[in-house]
C-alpha cells in the first residue's frame, strides 16, 4: 500500500504561508469556499485555479504533493463528471452515439462541479501541509472562544480535534505496515476477484481500529497521569500574533469571491 493519502500531513517549511497566523489560514477557508460554490462555469473555475495555484506557489511545496493529496478523491471527481455528462442535457449537443448523448451544459457542469472539489481540497491541503496540528488546533480554539460566553463547550472540541489530527498520519502508519507485513507473507491482490480484494481490505480494518483503541487508551492514561484536566486554565508555549501580512492574506481571499461573482 502506497502512501496516497497526505492530506493531513505536515510539512516543514519557511515559506510566507508557513509563517501566517493559523487563524488567518482558517479565517480564509469560509471565503475561499463561498467563492467556489458561486462558480457556475469555465471562466470562473479557472480563475480560482489560478488564484489557487499562487497560493500553493508561495507554500514552496511542490505542486506533485497536491495532485497526491487529490488523489483518493479522484473516482468520486470523475464519477461527478460522468453523472452531469450522462443526466445532464442542457444547451448543445456535442456527441451522438445512439443512447449515449454529451451536451454542452452537461458537460461544463460536470468540469466546474468536479474542479469545485479539486480546488478545495487543494486550499485544504495548503491549510493542513503549512500548519502544524497543535497550531491548528489552538488557532481554532482562539476563533471559537467567544462561544465559550453562551456555554458551548469548545475546549472540548479543541481537544478532540487536536487528537484527531495527531492520530490521522498514525493511523495510516500503522495501516501501511500491516499491509506491508501481508505482502512479506505472499499476499497479492492482482490476481483475486473484486470482492475478496474488499473482504481482505476489510478485514485489514480491524487490527487496524483495534491499535487505534489501543492508542487512544494510553493517551488517555497518560494525560490522566499527567494532572490533565478539561478546561482548567493553561498557559501556550506560543502566543499567536495577528499582523499585517494576515490581513492582507484575508482579504486577498475576496478576489475569488469576486472573479466566482463577476465571472
Amino acid at each position: 500500500m502506497k502512501r496516497k493519502i497526505i492530506l493531513g500531513r505536515y510539512m516543514e517549511g519557511d515559506s510566507w504561508v508557513h509563517r501566517l497566523d493559523p487563524r488567518a489560514k482558517m479565517a480564509a477557508m469560509p471565503l475561499f469556499m463561498v467563492a467556489v460554490f458561486m462558480v457556475d462555469g469555465y471562466m470562473g473555475a479557472l480563475a480560482l485555479l489560478l488564484f489557487t495555484l499562487a497560493v500553493i506557489r508561495g507554500t514552496g511545496i511542490p505542486y506533485r504533493y497536491f495532485i497526491r493529496a487529490m488523489k483518493p478523491l479522484m473516482f468520486l471527481m470523475l464519477f461527478i463528471l460522468v453523472f452531469h455528462l450522462l443526466y445532464d442535457a442542457g444547451g448543445s449537443k456535442l456527441l451522438d452515439a445512439g443512447a449515449f448523448k454529451v451536451y454542452a451544459g452537461g458537460l461544463e457542469k460536470g468540469i466546474v462541479s468536479a474542479s469545485r472539489m479539486a480546488l478545495f481540497i487543494m486550499l485544504a491541503a495548503v491549510l493542513t501541509f503549512t500548519t502544524q496540528p497543535e497550531q491548528l488546533a489552538q488557532g481554532l480554539g482562539s476563533l471559537l472562544k467567544p462561544l465559550t460566553y453562551i456555554g458551548l463547550p469548545t475546549d472540548r472540541l479543541v481537544l478532540m480535534l487536536g487528537i484527531a489530527l495527531r492520530f490521522i498520519p498514525t493511523i495510516f502508519e500503522e495501516a501501511e505496515r500491516l499491509w506491508k507485513a501481508q505482502q512479506s507473507r505472499g499476499l497479492d491482490l492482482s490476481s483475486r476477484p473484486l470482492r475478496e480484494k474488499a473482504r481482505l481490505i476489510i478485514a485489514l480494518l480491524v487490527p487496524v481500529t483495534t491499535g487505534a483503541f489501543r492508542r487512544a487508551i494510553g493517551l488517555a492514561d497518560s494525560m490522566e497521569a499527567r494532572g490533565y484536566h478539561l478546561g482548567a486554565p493553561r498557559s501556550r508555549f506560543r502566543a499567536f500574533v495577528w499582523k499585517r501580512a494576515d490581513t492582507l492574506f484575508v482579504g486577498a481571499f475576496l478576489l475569488p469571491v469576486a472573479a466566482a461573482e463577476l465571472l
